[in-house]
């Protein structure tokens, strides 16, 4: 078998893959059919000894803020295998060298939306963020006309975006980044083919600016209910907002579509305030719905590209247990000191670490480590979803002998205190 990428005059059997994995119901794949929408994506595929690929993936290459900075990630998506050959481990193998080759582009953190989240969670993948999913008929939105001015200058105004405002939306994307964790970087590219496009239809995409910044976009579309055919909906499958008020006046657009819809579905920041400001809040559905997932690529280089607080000053032995990658599979030494992360492999006849620092214990000590993570639980306490006690509590982190002990407990909490994650891009 070889993982290599998947050539374009055979894009068509990628698109076939495609369509039998995710859109059974539409039947065989027609390439007179297929649109041009996916250009972003580097597709790979996994092939046997005659040429023909036995699964396939795509990657995606950005950065996200994790931590105070914008870190390289990889978005992993249309993870698929036809019947054919299916339970023969060859899913497993792609994740595998997915991964493999995340590392040698110098990836730090891998992200996916799961088909099924135990599924992924079995080789290392955890919830990265939350969202809220919130539905409401367009006169609950009234309340907004309290909040925020609705006419003059200091209301703002709505406009449709294009492709020429790419450089009005950096501003924005970088207020966005400051409030959440996870926040996406958007290349120009990005932008104009994903951001602006859809996968069968285009969004509308509008934004609110005043004084010149744009300060909040949104982006959505309109269909009728499969409940009530009477019904139309107006979907807004993204929102990014410098601010609350920014918030309060998409709500205001959204308002503004009373005449042509009956409901409108947003899907909103985690902690975007609604419930409690509507006049009837059982008018109104308000759900906290699991997001993308994510995982380390290398826990060694992941870690030492962390800047902690300067005052923070430990050395722990960590075992992390990845079901995945080897490399990763093994206790290493963490030392935090001066703002910086160093990590060391240990081997078996290795020396271990102690949290007062200083001299190593002898070879025997480090067949225990001071704790041990699985890579899925590191991964979210390194991009801020997991607090280090939620960890504990959820039996992810844990020293061997029970309770992880509380000199270790606060090395940790000091190396990762939790942040709001808040992921938005599909992929």
């Amino acid at each position: 078998m070889e993982y290599r990428p998947f050539p374009d005059e055979r894009v068509d059997e990628f698109g076939a893959f495609m369509r039998y994995a995710f859109s059974p119901a539409e039947g065989p794949y027609d390439p007179e059919e297929a649109d041009d929408h996916d250009t972003v994506a580097e597709r790979r595929g996994l092939f046997d000894a005659a040429d023909e690929p036995v699964a396939v993936c795509a990657h995606h290459f950005f950065a996200l803020r994790i931590r105070g900075a914008d870190r390289e990630a990889a978005g992993l998506s249309a993870v698929a295998s036809p019947p054919e050959h299916r339970r023969q481990g060859y899913v497993g193998r792609v994740l595998r060298e997915s991964l493999a080759e995340y590392r040698d582009r110098d990836v730090g953190v891998s992200v996916l939306w799961p088909f099924e989240y135990p599924f992924y969670a079995g080789y290392g993948w955890a919830t990265a963020s939350r969202y809220r999913r919130l539905a409401a008929p367009p006169a609950q939105l009234g309340f907004v006309d309290d909040l925020v001015a609705t006419d003059g200058d200091a209301a703002g105004t709505f406009r449709p975006l294009d492709e020429d405002d790419y450089a009005a939306v950096r501003p924005l994307l970088a207020a966005m980044a400051d409030r959440y964790d996870l926040t996406m970087d958007w290349t120009e590219e990005w932008w104009r083919e994903r951001a602006l496009r859809g996968w069968k239809t285009d969004p509308f995409v509008y934004g609110w600016e005043r004084d010149g910044d744009l300060r909040a976009l949104c982006r959505y579309t309109f269909d009728d209910d499969p409940d009530d055919g009477d019904e139309t909906v107006m979907r807004v499958s993204d929102v990014a907002v410098a601010d609350e008020e920014a918030w309060f006046q998409l709500l205001r657009f959204c308002r503004n579509h009373d005449s042509q819809v009956g409901e409108v579905r947003i899907r909103a920041p985690p902690d975007a305030p609604l419930l409690d400001l509507v006049d009837d809040p059982r008018a109104v559905d308000c759900e906290i719905e699991t997001g993308p997932m994510a995982r380390l690529v290398d826990v060694a280089a992941a870690l030492e590209a962390l800047d902690p607080d300067p005052a923070t000053a430990a050395t722990f032995a960590l075992a992390v247990d990845d079901p995945l990658a080897a490399w990763n599979d093994a206790v290493v030494r963490v030392v935090v000191a001066e703002g910086t992360v160093a990590v060391e492999r240990l081997d078996a006849d290795s020396a271990g670490g102690d949290l007062a620092g200083g001299d190593a214990a002898d070879a025997d000590a480090v067949v225990g480590a001071d704790a041990t993570v699985d890579v899925g639980t590191l991964s979210q306490l390194y991009v801020g979803y997991l607090s280090v006690d939620e960890a504990v509590r959820a039996g992810g982190l844990a020293a061997e002998g029970g309770a992880t002990p509380d000199d270790v407990t606060a090395a940790l909490r000091a190396l990762f205190p939790p942040r709001t994650t808040h992921l938005r891009e599909g992929f």
